[in-house]
C-alpha cells in the first residue's frame, strides 16, 4: 500500500514534465531556410517542406525548409514569397515595355520578364525563401542575393500586380 502511494504521488510530476517537454518541442519549430534532409525535419504539420533540389549536386549538402505554393504576404516573418520561372523554357526575346501593346513575342501563357525574355507562367513555381540583408544572415554554403533577375522575383502584390517588388533572399552558392 505504501508503494502504490509513492508511485501515485510521482505521476503528476511525470505528467507535468512530459507536457512541458512537448510544449518546448512545439515552440522550437523549424524556420524557412533551415537545413533539412527530409520533410519531417521541417515540422510535422506538413506546412514546411524540405527542398533538396539544390542538395542533389552535393550529397553532403542539406536541403532547406520552404513553404511551397505561396502568394504575396503569406510567408512566415523570416521569409518572402518568390516566384521562380523555369530557366529551361526562357528562350524567346521580348520587349517588356511594349509586350501586350503591339506585336507580342510571348505566347498567351507566357510573360515578358524584365530581362527581355518570355517565361512560361504555368511552369512558374512559388515558395517562401529566407530573407536576408547580408551573407551572414544565411547559413553556410548560401549567399544573400537580390531578386529581380535570372527568373527569380518577389511574388506580385495582387493589389498592384505590375509593380516590380524586390527582396534579398538566401540562395545556394
Amino acid at each position: 500500500m505504501l508503494r502504490e502511494r509513492a508511485i501515485g504521488g510521482n505521476a503528476p510530476v511525470a505528467l507535468l514534465l512530459g507536457t512541458l517537454g512537448i510544449l518546448g518541442a512545439l515552440g522550437c519549430s523549424p524556420q524557412v531556410g533551415d537545413p533539412c534532409k527530409r520533410a519531417t525535419d521541417c515540422g510535422l504539420d506538413g506546412v514546411r517542406q524540405c527542398d533538396v533540389s539544390n542538395a542533389s549536386r552535393d550529397p553532403d549538402q542539406d536541403g532547406e525548409c520552404i513553404v511551397e505554393n505561396c502568394s504575396f504576404g503569406v510567408c512566415p516573418s523570416e521569409a518572402v514569397c518568390v516566384k521562380v520561372y523555369a530557366s529551361d523554357f526562357v528562350s524567346i526575346a521580348c520587349d517588356p515595355d511594349t509586350e501586350d501593346i503591339g506585336s507580342d513575342n510571348c505566347l498567351p501563357n507566357e510573360v515578358c520578364l524584365p530581362e527581355g525574355l518570355c517565361a512560361d507562367e504555368i511552369r512558374a513555381r512559388t515558395s517562401c525563401r529566407r530573407k536576408c540583408k547580408t551573407d551572414s544572415n544565411c547559413r553556410s554554403n548560401y549567399k544573400c542575393e537580390e531578386t529581380g533577375v535570372g527568373g527569380v522575383y518577389v511574388a506580385p502584390d495582387p493589389s498592384d500586380p505590375t509593380r516590380q517588388l524586390s527582396a534579398k533572399i538566401c540562395v545556394p552558392r
